[in-house]
C-alpha cells in the first residue's frame, strides 16, 4: 500500500481539496493576520473540516498555531519574546524521545491549547506540542537541516550561527523527527 503525497502552497488552496490527511508546515505570517493573508482562512477551514471528519492532521510551527485557532484556541505574539535557535523542550508523554530533547525553534507567536487537547511538550517560555486524537501540533521544527536554515536566513534574516547550531545536531534532530513522526503515525492506529 502506497501513500500519495500532494504538496501545495497555502496560496494555491481553493478550499475544495479532497484529502485523507493534512500536514501543515510553517511560514513567516501570524494566524492573526488573516486580513493580510486570506489563504489562512482557507487553511483554517480545511483543518477544522479534517479534524471534524476524523482525518489525521499534523501541524508544524504555524501549522500547530493554525490547528489551535481552527479548534477555538488563541494564537498571539508571545509575551516572553521569540524563540529562535536550538532550545530544549520537555515532553510530558512518552513519545520515544525521552523526557526532553533539543529542537529547533523559529517563532515569536504562541498558542493556547484547544478544548480537548493534551499538552505534549513545553519549553521554558511556551507550549510546544499538543495532541487531540489523530491531530498533533508541534511548535518547534522537526524537519530542519542546515541547508534549510541557510535559506531561511537568506529569506528572513537572522544570525548565521544558527546554521552551525543545526549542522552540529542534524543527526540527533533526525532521530527526534523519526520518533515524533512514529508517535503521530502510531496515534492513527487508534
Amino acid at each position: 500500500m502506497g501513500i500519495k503525497v500532494t504538496e501545495k502552497m497555502a496560496t494555491e488552496l481553493s478550499g475544495r481539496e479532497t484529502f485523507d490527511g493534512l500536514i501543515i508546515m510553517g511560514g513567516p505570517m501570524g494566524v492573526y493576520q488573516m486580513d493580510k493573508y486570506p489563504f489562512l482562512r482557507i487553511e483554517t477551514k480545511l483543518i477544522r473540516d479534517a479534524i471534524e471528519m476524523g482525518k489525521p492532521v499534523l501541524g508544524i510551527c504555524l501549522g500547530a498555531q493554525l490547528i489551535s485557532a481552527s479548534m477555538g484556541g488563541e494564537v498571539r505574539k508571545g509575551t516572553f519574546g521569540e524563540e529562535i535557535g536550538v532550545k530544549r523542550v520537555t515532553f510530558l508523554k512518552d513519545l520515544g524521545v525521552g523526557n526532553s530533547a533539543e529542537v529547533f525553534h523559529w517563532h515569536g507567536d504562541t498558542f493556547s491549547l484547544p478544548a480537548g487537547a493534551t499538552l505534549l511538550a513545553y519549553s521554558d517560555k511556551y507550549f510546544q506540542g499538543f495532541q487531540m486524537g489523530s491531530t498533533m501540533g508541534l511548535q518547534f521544527h522537526v524537519e530542519v537541516d542546515s541547508r534549510m536554515i541557510r535559506e531561511w536566513i537568506r529569506e528572513y534574516g537572522g544570525d548565521t550561527k544558527l546554521v552551525d547550531e543545526v549542522s552540529e545536531r542534524e543527526e540527533r534532530f533526525r532521530i527526534v523527527e523519526d520518533k515524533l513522526m512514529h508517535a503521530w503515525i502510531d496515534s492513527l492506529k487508534g
